[in-house]
């Protein structure tokens, strides 16, 4: 099989009759207004490259197809992904599909989200966090439980991301279980009325993971006075560097001629971390 190269896909994807004009022209070009979808010759060079030998090539046209703007560019990726690949060419078509935002790409990123390798199921758990669509939940929530900790921090971020507020008691269990990965994204979608069980958790999880939790659930507009004073007092009995970090953050929330107590009470803590050094 005839291998095309590098400067004759540039050709193929943006459709000029020179390939050195082409090759200057190709970042922006891919950038303007969406395309009308590759030709199916055009794809078959396409599918003819990503199934190259030579790595340095393949991965070359896996990053043309990721900036690309045709409808079905993200075609020749997932026939890539379904036939199987090297693991770092499968993470940049991966990568690919995220970018182009395909919701065609579903299926095969739910299916690589099951991947031995933690590095595909995370980068997996990623690229499905853009999509709005219902299959993508319980993916993400099924990866809460990965046993790769960078696997089950993306699976929470993305619930985060998408404000999954039905994936708060899962992110609270994994919580519990002292997963530093989830402190934020439980902070960011757990209902106000589950702060009191958070906040109880003081002594049997660590202190810098339950400082960024309530930090993050600090920060929430939808959160009152009466609640914000409580959270900075319960921040306050935590010692430590991420305990202070909330409550600076959270006075950087406010405006500087801001009044109420719960501001006043944190600045007050950080003052004294501050005199204490």
């Amino acid at each position: 099989m005839k291998i095309i190269g590098w400067s004759l896909l540039v050709a193929v994807l943006v459709g000029a009759p020179a390939v050195g004009q082409a090759a200057r022209r190709v970042r922006v070009e891919v950038k303007k207004a969406p395309r009308a979808p590759l030709t199916p010759e055009a794809l078959d060079k396409l599918r003819e490259l990503l199934a190259g030998s030579e790595q340095a090539t393949v991965m070359s046209g896996v990053k043309a197809l990721a900036e690309s703007s045709a409808g079905n560019a993200a075609v020749p990726l997932m026939e890539l992904l379904a036939i199987g690949t090297r693991p770092a060419t499968a993470i940049a078509a991966i990568d690919a599909l995220r970018k182009l935002r395909d919701p065609a790409a579903i299926e095969v990123l739910t299916t690589y989200a099951g991947n031995r390798g933690a590095d595909l199921r995370k980068a997996s758990v990623q690229a499905l966090a853009v999509f709005a669509d219902a299959r993508v939940l319980p993916v993400l929530l099924e990866r809460l439980g990965d046993q790769a900790p960078d696997v089950r921090a993306a699976a929470a971020e993305a619930l985060a991301t998408r404000s999954e507020r039905s994936a708060a008691p899962r992110l609270l269990a994994v919580f519990k279980r002292n997963d530093a990965g989830v402190a934020a994204p439980l902070g960011t979608v757990a209902p106000l009325a589950m702060l009191p069980t958070i906040a109880e958790l003081q002594g049997s999880v660590d202190d810098a993971n339950l400082a960024t939790a309530l930090g993050e659930m600090l920060k929430r507009q939808e959160m009152q006075e009466p609640s914000r004073l409580d959270v900075v007092r319960t921040l306050g009995r935590i010692q430590g560097p991420a305990a202070t970090t909330a409550l600076i953050e959270y006075i950087g929330t406010l405006p500087a001629n801001d009044t109420r107590k719960s501001k006043g009470e944190a600045q007050r803590l950080v003052d004294e971390r501050a005199d204490a050094r």
